[in-house]
């Protein structure tokens, strides 16, 4: 059996991971709530938003007890959003042990250890399927594919790796302009489908749908800010294609 200092770790770190890796607000919330019933705590309540966390329960002592959790940053990874689940069910029907549960939060919570190359991949490969849906044939797929990796290592190839606004509107510029310029040199390719499948990896779909859902819910605070982050995101996606356009203007002026 944990302390209360335990407890509140466990239930601070289930948030956290949600809510870090993409999770919308009122599962962070529920989830924190049915596990701290499983404790047996009291008065256990849970207030999310994209930037921090709230959580409060009655300890056996009868002390109320409060913290707060700072998120520190926002991803995308599904995976553990759903192991957390799996866990946070496990714990609910007893079948896992208070100890062992924190020790699982503590793994899931370190750094995922992925290669450099998996982010770019991934993109080309989402990239390749849109262009195709768009009708493209598979020289646009695979112009959209390297665009779409490109986008991906640019943070890391110039050392801005926290800067997520230049990889927006840089990585929509090159998305852009890549697909113009091939078809001006070579005549091949649809350009639309091209540019469309590109640009497809940077469309802000999660951060729109948890602004839908969190709205609907009645969370008005998480709803508007993830609304505008997703419009924020598709402004900038936007202004980078504009970009591209406008430097093809010049340079296929001089071709």
């Amino acid at each position: 059996m944990m302390n209360t200092a335990g407890r509140m770790k466990a239930l601070s770190l289930v948030g956290r991971i949600i809510l870090e890796n993409g999770g919308e607000i009122y599962r962070a919330e529920d989830t924190i709530r049915r596990m701290a019933q499983a404790m047996h705590l009291d008065e256990a309540e849970a207030f999310g938003l994209p930037s921090g966390l709230f959580i409060s329960f009655t300890d056996d002592e009868g002390q109320r007890q409060t913290t707060v959790c700072r998120m520190h940053g926002r991803d995308t990874h599904l995976g553990r959003v759903d192991l957390v689940n799996q866990l946070s069910r496990r714990f609910t029907a007893g079948k896992l042990e208070e100890e062992e549960l924190l020790r699982q939060l503590e793994e899931l919570s370190k750094p995922a250890k992925v290669s450099r190359f998996h982010a770019p991949l991934t993109a080309a490969l989402t990239a390749f399927g849109f262009a195709l849906m768009f009708e493209g044939g598979v020289w646009d797929a695979l112009i959209s594919a390297v665009c779409a990796a490109l986008t991906q290592m640019i943070p890391w190839l110039w050392r801005w790796e926290r800067d997520n606004i230049v990889k927006l509107v840089a990585g929509s510029a090159i998305s852009a302009l890549i697909p113009m310029l091939f078809h001006h040199i070579t005549g091949l390719g649809l350009t639309d489908a091209m540019v469309a499948g590109a640009l497809m990896p940077l469309v802000p779909g999660l951060s729109m749908t948890n602004a839908v859902q969190d709205i609907v819910r009645g969370d008005m605070v998480s709803g508007t800010a993830h609304g505008a982050r997703a419009l924020l995101t598709a402004a900038l996606v936007a202004g980078g294609a504009l970009i591209g356009a406008q430097c093809y203007g010049w340079i296929g002026g001089l071709l």
